[in-house]
């Protein structure tokens, strides 16, 4: 197996792990907070449900056999449509539900009047969440660390978005704890409170991830035209594509027409064309086809330039 299969395997291992680690505890958050009748464990498990989204989202990056490996940009299809449609609906029923529900529980507690859902939370069920947030936060601790010795972008946009959640976790055992001390209205109130930022995180799966999905044009051809255009020796520049988002990571792919007597600097020249579009653009990855100027036919391409991953950030 050669290295770029290695790493797409271990991205891919690391992904399916963190995957069901996700939904083993967005499993037992439904179970324990419909068993305990806690609003905020299942408020937790909108979060949880965001982080299955955009593992699922990566997982289908990396899986792929078309999409080589760090290249995580493919194109719009129904099956990423669909997933996201759905995830908004859920979350729009589910949270709508839980805040009308939260707030009946809290105005009743805070009126002294007895619980619409009385809240039942045990010592063992905070143990046992104190120990799936440990063993979460240490596999995304890992896939983080694997992520950038890989650079593999999707790997490390779900561990950030992952990691970034982790302290609602912690401050949804503190709650927890409050609960078991008898301090109900702790419930409804921190319930209300993840509703809330359950959307901001969704939104931010949708905004970091599915632009890559919906695969617009990053770049206009004209403008790598003529950037290409400027460098010694090519005559024309054909064919562009580009995907992905400027700043952040863009995949170009284009054909260059070279003069006959440049022919034999082909790699010098393809070099210098990507070192000019990474100095206007930022990160970019890019796979550039030569040709002589003298031929017509494309299907031809007597020589193709492919930099090698270290290139692209």
């Amino acid at each position: 197996m050669n290295e770029e299969g290695r790493q797409r395997q271990v991205s891919y291992r690391l992904l399916l792990i963190t995957l069901w680690a996700t939904l083993l505890v967005l499993a037992i958050e439904v179970t324990a907070g419909w068993v305990s009748q806690s609003l905020c464990l299942l408020a937790e498990a909108l979060h949880t449900l965001n982080d299955v989204f955009s593992t699922l989202l990566s997982l289908v990056a990396v899986a792929s056999p078309r999409r080589s490996f760090g290249r995580e940009i493919w194109g719009y299809g129904r099956g990423e449509a669909v997933g996201t449609l759905l995830l908004s609906a859920t979350l729009g029923f589910a949270g709508t539900s839980l805040l009308i529900l939260a707030l009946r529980q809290f105005e009743a507690s805070w009126q002294g009047a007895a619980l619409p859902f009385p809240v039942d939370i045990m010592l063992p069920l905070v143990q046992l969440m104190s120990a799936l947030v440990a063993i979460l936060l240490t596999l995304s601790l890992v896939a983080a660390y694997q992520g950038r010795y890989l650079n593999s972008p999707a790997l490390q946009l779900t561990t950030r978005h992952i990691l970034r959640d982790v302290w609602l976790s912690i401050l949804l055992l503190v709650a927890l704890v409050a609960i078991w001390q008898g301090h109900r209205w702790v419930d409804p109130l921190f319930a209300i409170a993840l509703v809330i930022m359950s959307v901001h995180s969704f939104w931010r799966v949708v905004n970091t991830q599915l632009p890559l999905l919906l695969q617009p044009t990053a770049i206009a051809p004209e403008a790598i035209a003529q950037i290409a255009g400027q460098v010694e020796g090519v005559t024309r520049c054909t064919r562009i594509l580009s995907r992905g988002m400027v700043g952040r990571q863009v995949w170009i792919e284009l054909h260059l027409a070279l003069h006959p007597e440049f022919m034999s600097m082909a790699r010098t020249i393809g070099e210098r064309v990507e070192n000019a579009l990474r100095h206007q653009y930022g990160p970019v990855r890019t796979q550039i086809w030569v040709e002589q100027a003298q031929s017509a036919a494309y299907p031809n391409l007597p020589d193709a330039f492919d930099p090698p991953r270290g290139l692209w950030s």
